[in-house]
Formats: structure tokens, sequence, C-alpha cells
């Protein structure tokens, strides 16, 4: 049986490619060039994005059927996608006498749809801008939308985040707790701006201190769903690597940040789930490892004998484990479930029946 489980890289040293792109209906300039070296707080395109719709009746002044495909395509003088200035004519006449009643752009902005006769216009364009968000190297451009970017280091793909972004230095929390950063006065400039990494959930006071203090953001494995809204209303990046709840952060994700802490800044994309999109909150630690050669992750992969894996559920939730048998039978669980299952070997040498279910792959390649 082909099985493909849900993905969550995690890999101490891959190839990292992003694209950084205006939105849809956006339209600007790309402000980068291929073979450029960004930082993360370098702008990849620049641009306005229209807000508000103005309807212009073109058909209706000319005289013409709005069902007149032929004659319509054959005036109209912008399509869907033209960026207009106001006062723009919107079509040529069929007829001289009609040259007076030819409709004009009352705004400038974009063309939405042009559709039996009529010109959906957006208008009251916001600025907005597209950042890196990460170290790295321009690779192309994607038209006059945006670039990609690629780097290598360390990926952390967690489960959680509020939306917002650092590039910073990080620690994980004092031995006397995090609390314990209030004393701290003489040396307020090493913590202000500084991400502070958790090995427990995130409660209310932890938020309370990174306004007080300043601090840069949050790292943890989990948060009582009850402090979400809490979280949102920062300006600093909160990051979930394993969810809401009492979850303990996975092994493999406390080993690699403690390998760096102190030691490198890392890239704290605190990216708010979206079932529409395939984007994860995320930490980049970007560096080269001297002869090591880096591999791009593995996606849509299929579960395999000797892959390794995360367990995503309890009893053993968080756990990494290798496959060593794929069973084309249902099992039956310790609950009494008869599911499709994987059997497992954990870190301590026992090897466990884990449902498909509660199996994520790391994007490591085989």
């Amino acid at each position: 049986m082909r099985y493909h489980p849900e993905e969550r890289i995690v890999l101490e040293y891959t190839v990292i490619k992003r694209d950084r792109m205006l939105p849809p209906r956006a339209y600007g300039a790309v402000r980068v060039s291929p073979g450029a070296n960004v930082e993360s707080n370098h702008i990849i395109a620049e641009g306005e994005l229209p807000q508000d719709y103005r309807i212009i009746d073109v058909a209706g002044p000319l005289n013409i059927d709005p069902d007149d495909i032929e004659m319509l395509s054959s005036i109209m003088t912008v399509a869907q996608g033209d960026f207009i200035h106001a006062g723009q004519p919107l079509a040529t006449a069929p007829r001289r006498k009609y040259r007076k009643r030819i409709p004009r752009a009352p705004v400038e902005g974009v063309v939405s749809l042009v559709e039996q006769g009529r010109v959906i216009l957006q208008t009251n364009p916001q600025p907005v801008a597209v950042y890196a968000r990460m170290q790295g190297r321009v690779t192309e451009l994607i038209g006059n939308k945006g670039a990609r970017i690629e780097t290598v280091g360390s990926l952390i793909q967690g489960a959680w985040g509020n939306g917002r972004f650092l590039f910073s230095s990080f620690s994980f929390e004092p031995k006397d707790g995090l609390q314990s950063l209030v004393k701290q006065t003489s040396l307020l400039e090493n913590v202000r701006g500084r991400v502070y990494v958790l090995d427990r959930p995130i409660v209310v006071e932890d938020l309370r201190l990174v306004v007080k203090k300043e601090l840069g953001g949050l790292v943890a494995p989990s948060m009582s769903y009850h402090l979400r809204e809490t979280a949102m209303a920062l300006k600093v990046p909160i990051i979930l690597t394993e969810g809401f709840g009492e979850a303990q952060m996975t092994r493999r994700i406390h080993d690699m940040l403690r390998e760096f802490e102190n030691k490198r800044q890392a890239a704290f994309d605190a990216i708010s789930p979206n079932r529409w999109t395939s984007e994860r909150p995320e930490i980049v630690i970007p560096y080269q490892a001297s002869g090591q050669n880096a591999f791009e992750p593995t996606f849509d992969a299929v579960l395999i004998v000797g892959a390794t894996v995360r367990l995503s559920r309890a009893p053993h939730e968080g756990q990494i484990a290798t496959v060593t048998d794929l069973p084309d039978k249902p099992q039956i669980m310790e609950n009494g479930l008869r599911v499709a299952a994987a059997q497992v070997k954990l870190r301590n040498g026992h090897e466990v029946f884990v449902p498909l279910a509660n199996i994520e792959l790391l994007g490591e390649a085989k």
C-alpha cells in the first residue's frame, strides 16, 4: 500500500528555497536582480494593492448591445490586468457621433474584469512591500511579481505562528525561568530584541514579559488555545513547534536549537497556518558547513521502510522513529481499533505499531 504521510520539515542542513511575491491582485515592480545576495530586511518587490471597486458601463453610452461580444471586443482598449490612469479612455467610438460619449476611467486603478460591456476597476491602492525574510541569494525572478531566494542551513517547521517575523539571535530560557529576566536591568540591551526558546508550554505571564521587557519573541512546544488571541495581538513572533495543549518539544528540534544557541542568528517566520497554502511557521538558521553537501528536502514522498519519521500523537507524541515494517493488513491498537499502521523503532530500541495517520515525514532524502 502506498501512503503519503503529512510532512513537516526538520533538517539540520538542507537547501532552502522560498518564493517572495506580491499578493495576487497587487501590481508593482521587482527591486532585486538574479544573483544578488539579500538580507532578511531587503525589499524584494514593492507595489500597490487596490482595495475598492468601481464599475464603469461602456456598452450603454455607446449604444452597444452588452451581448454583442464581437463588437465589444473590437472597441475595448483595456483588458484584465491592465493598469490605467484617471481620464484614460476605455474604448474607441464605433461611430463618429459617439466620440464624446467614450467612457473614461474616473480614477487610476487595475482592470479586474471586462465583461458584457462593463469594466470593473480596482481602486484606492495601498502600498505593499515584500521582504526577503531570510538571508540568501536571488536565483531567479518571477515575472514582475517577485523572486526566488535560496540559502542553506537548518530548517525547522512548526505547527502554529502568530503571523509576525524577526531575524534575531536567540537563547533558551534561563535556569531560573523567564521571569528572572525582570531583574536583569543592567543587561537590558542583551534581553531586548532577543528570541527566547522554552522547553515548556507558554503561560500568560510569559506573554506579559515579552511586552514588558521588549523581547524579540518566543518559541515553545505548545500553549493553551485560550492564549491564542493574546499571542496574535503581539508584534513579535510566537511560534509553537508542536501545537496547542501541553505537548513537549520534539527532541530533534530542541537539539538543533541548542546547537546554535547564542552562536547564530535565525529567521523566525511565524506564518499563520492557512488551509489554502502549504506555508508553515518556520525557523531558518542560515550557515555554510564546510565539507558537507546540502540536499533539498523531499516532498510528497511515499512512506517506506527505513524512513525517519516523527510521531504526532500520544502515547509517543514528538518522538523520532525509524519505520521497520509496513504490514499490508490493519493492526489492532492498544485502544482496540483496527487501523492501517506501521511498525517503527523508537530511539530507546523498542518497536511499536503506530497508526499511519500519526506519522509525519521530516523531509529527509532517501
